[in-house]
């Protein structure tokens, strides 16, 4: 396995003695990175992987683990349109410090290209069905999770990966996804179109996103999450602002309202002065909370 190997280097800023607490325990030397793993021939399909081992210095410095780790499937935001892997870093720095493999997806994006980023995100599951355990990630352990955008295509990868023969990439008889974190994501396309064209924004990115009107219907049916819960849908935890003003709050009570029709063990975590990415320290300490006693159940 050829890797190009980076350091995650961290460093600890006492600024100011009187707030600064150094940690007992220093982590971040756990991990090795291997950066723009091709899932796919298409230039945007490329994952990076964070991985657990050990530094042993020359000749090849990194020792990977021999054991399987469970592993974050992690799947950035920007309206469909534009975002990256590289900067999803505050959403997995919790995952790499609870002991977690961590991997984040690129994926096609722009105007008129529905449904390709589910396609690729459905691909990149399925690539790790076949080389994942090359980076000891577990299967059976895996949690997949993203934000605005990221949180639909992580809510749909896991739903129609509960559903056999749903998609080409189909990969739930490989793996197994234990729960999806769902930040404030898109649960229904066609009712964002008709929020934004309801407001009369010019801005609509999910009529952007399907480009021919008349296949909103379709899209929004075939590749909604609110459309692909059923009985066998993996466990669901929602993080979302009730004054969002980018995807409505009300598309997550909708989610969870169905899910919990279908006895799916869910978990909102509303934030009532919260925007779309809008939390003070504070809520954040409490969402991990959340989510990580979620996980853990």
């Amino acid at each position: 396995m050829k890797i190009s190997y980076l350091l995650l280097l961290v460093a600890l800023v006492a600024c100011n003695t009187q707030t600064t607490t150094i940690p007992e325990v220093f982590w971040g030397h756990h991990y090795a990175f291997a950066k723009d793993i091709a899932y796919g021939d298409e230039s945007q399909q490329k994952m990076d992987i964070w991985f657990q081992g050990q530094w042993i210095g020359e000749p090849n410095y990194f020792k990977s683990d021999t054991k399987l780790h469970p592993t974050l499937i992690y799947i950035h935001g920007g309206g469909w349109m534009g975002g990256s892997k590289d900067g999803i870093m505050p959403f997995i720095l919790a995952y790499l410090e609870c002991g977690y493999n961590v991997v984040t997806l690129d994926y096609r994006v722009g105007e008129s290209s529905a449904p390709a980023a589910v396609d690729d995100c459905m691909k990149a599951l399925f690539w790790l069905t076949k080389e994942g355990t090359s980076y000891n990630i577990d299967l059976q352990h895996l949690i997949i999770s993203g934000e605005s955008a990221g949180g639909h295509l992580a809510l749909i990868t896991g739903l129609l990966n509960s559903i056999p023969g749903s998609h080409p990439y189909y990969a739930g008889d490989k793996l197994k996804i234990n729960a999806i974190v769902n930040w404030f994501g898109v649960t229904d396309i066609k009712g964002i179109d008709q929020f934004y064209t309801k407001r009369g924004e010019e801005k609509n990115f999910a009529s952007v996103w399907v480009g021919d009107k008349s296949a909103m219907d379709s899209i929004s049916e075939n590749f909604s999450p609110m459309a692909k819960i059923t009985a066998n849908s993996p466990p669901v935890i929602s993080i979302h602002g009730q004054k969002d003003s980018v995807v409505p709050y009300e598309q997550a009570v909708q989610l969870h309202e169905l899910l919990k029709k279908n006895r799916i063990r869910n978990d909102l975590v509303t934030i009532p002065e919260g925007r779309h990415l809008g939390f003070t320290g504070e809520e954040f300490q409490e969402i991990y909370s959340r989510i990580f006693s979620f996980i853990e159940n």
